[in-house]
């Protein structure tokens, strides 16, 4: 199995500046934010996003400065939708602890989500590059709409999520952000029009991977590591792949009565014990392979080898 920790070896460094400017954003003087900031930041998560626009930056004119503001800037907006998904979907726990939103309330985890979404904003706007502004609002937008689509499913939203409205979903929700961490780099980098738009279509099949893989551990994780419930998505009335590829093979009438039966424990069993979770991967496959024949496009070399490994990654992580 592939770990993130070697292949961010050629970016640990420049990761462990991201560190640092994410402890300094941590503390703000207001004495309420402050402590508050440091239990959604500091040492939190894989930092697979930032890293993803470090390694992109060396596929061109590494440029030390715009690229830490470009990869800070990805990490605090995907840091701040976490807070605010947390809110959305009502989530007590994230990573097995308890989230923002159940220690402090509603109203102020949004505030801290939206402090991040600006302190995000300011570091975009650092990079002096008016493209990658404007790409920066165009995903906040896209990260929005993705979360507003899935809040308003409707009453039956089992029969109704198509495959198409699913991808459509998570790619506003989480690839997005993986092109702006990608196309951003790129145009930081230097890289000519057919190079950026290579980099752009790696972003997005990483993006809607990584997130079908999500979802396939939200059915067959370990609770202990995935710090939740497994099923947790589909008890919250989330459809994800996985069932979308179950009633694909199932009968209509069958796959209602499976959901009125109203036994949770029962929908997952199902879930596990169907072709769903195999097909599932084989379609995270698939969006990998074209993320890596994306690759051809772009110089050959450690940063081309390390992302062409973390497509592996994608596949092979357990949380």
């Amino acid at each position: 199995m592939v770990t993130t920790g070697a292949p961010f070896g050629l970016v640990r460094e420049d990761l462990d500046r991201l560190e640092l400017a994410l402890v300094e954003t941590a503390r703000a003087e207001h004495p309420i934010l402050g402590p508050l900031l440091s239990t959604v930041l500091p040492g939190s998560g894989k930092r697979l996003r930032p890293a993803l626009a470090l390694l992109v930056g060396r596929l061109g004119t590494f440029r030390p400065e715009p690229m830490l503001h470009m990869a800070t800037g990805v990490e605090l907006l995907h840091a701040a939708s976490l807070v605010h998904d947390d809110v959305v979907d009502e989530s007590e726990l994230r990573r097995g602890a308890r989230t923002l939103f159940t220690r402090v309330g509603n109203a102020v985890a949004v505030l801290v989500g939206d402090y991040l979404f600006a302190q995000s904003a300011a570091q975009c706007v650092a990079t002096n590059d008016i493209r990658v502004i404007g790409l920066f609002a165009e995903t906040l937008a896209s990260m929005c709409q993705g979360q507003i689509e899935e809040a308003s499913r409707g009453n039956t939203p089992h029969l109704s999520v198509t495959r198409e409205a699913y991808l459509h979903t998570i790619w506003g929700k989480t690839a997005s952000l993986f092109v702006l961490a990608c196309e951003g780099s790129a145009i930081l980098a230097g890289l000519d029009e057919p190079r950026v738009r290579a980099m752009r279509r790696y972003g997005d099949r990483m993006g809607l991977a990584f997130q079908i893989v999500d979802d396939v551990l939200d059915f067959v994780g370990d609770e202990s590591k995935l710090g939740k419930q497994v099923g947790s998505d589909l008890r919250q009335g989330t459809i994800t792949l996985p069932v979308i590829c179950l009633r694909e093979t199932m009968p209509t009438g069958e796959f209602r009565a499976a959901f009125e039966d109203d036994d949770p424990d029962g929908l997952v069993r199902l879930v596990r014990e169907s072709s769903a979770i195999d097909r599932s991967y084989a379609e995270a496959e698939r969006l990998l392979q074209e993320a890596r024949d994306a690759l051809a496009l772009v110089p050959a070399g450690e940063p081309r080898d390390v992302l062409e490994n973390l497509t592996r990654y994608v596949v092979d992580r357990r949380v």
